[in-house]
């Protein structure tokens, strides 16, 4: 077995775990399993995580860090360019996230502890949708970004587990309720080109 700090140890195990959770749930969940995996003993796993509680606190927690990263606006990119990237990459994110999504998607039996992290990353995403939108940071608008984050969310949830809905497809929704929630102007065609969707104008009349 590597000799690992104790702080590499640990966010080994968690990975470990995190794939485990994706797989089987939490219900579903063996600490033996994740211990042979991650080429330690249980006693070692429950020495870093007391219980499964403090094993999944672990893995979301890494989870939305590693969320907040890949949504991170790219000053090399115009609002709208960034608004879709970071689209792409949460639905990216939600799908490979498994039954883990299970727990963190609106009208889910999720634990107090679940939805407290979920909520944790929630007003950084607004800022950030603020910031790139350009709009006066009212109360109001604050509401319509809010809004529109429970509707991106329950979108990737169903895109999920309807791979027949295409990709494209489904940021294009996204991005056509951001603009009437919240009276911004995009490129409709740019979104439909950047995502391999046919713009509205493409293949005459539907």
């Amino acid at each position: 077995m590597p000799r690992l700090s104790p702080d590499a140890r640990r966010g080994q195990i968690v990975e470990v775990a995190a794939s485990h959770f994706a797989r089987e749930g939490y219900e579903g969940l063996s600490v033996r399993a994740i211990a042979a995996d991650a080429g330690v003993t249980r006693a070692l796993v429950y020495h870093y995580f007391p219980g499964k509680d403090a094993l999944l606190e672990a893995v979301l927690r890494r989870e939305a860090e590693i969320l907040l990263e890949v949504t991170a606006p790219d000053p090399g990119l115009s609002p709208q360019e960034n608004l879709q990237r970071s689209l792409a990459a949460y639905l990216d994110r939600f799908s490979a996230s498994g039954r883990l999504a299970d727990l963190t998607a609106p009208g889910a039996e999720a634990p107090p502890l679940v939805r407290d992290l979920v909520a944790a990353g929630h007003p950084v995403q607004v800022e950030r949708v603020l910031g790139l939108l350009g709009q006066a940071d009212t109360p109001v608008m604050r509401l319509a970004v809010g809004a529109w984050l429970g509707f991106v969310v329950q979108a990737a949830r169903e895109s999920a587990s309807n791979p027949a809905v295409p990709r494209g497809e489904v940021t294009r929704l996204c991005m056509d309720v951001l603009r009437v929630v919240t009276g911004s102007a995009f490129d409709q065609e740019a979104v439909g080109t950047a995502y391999g969707t046919p713009s509205p104008n493409e293949g005459g009349n539907r």
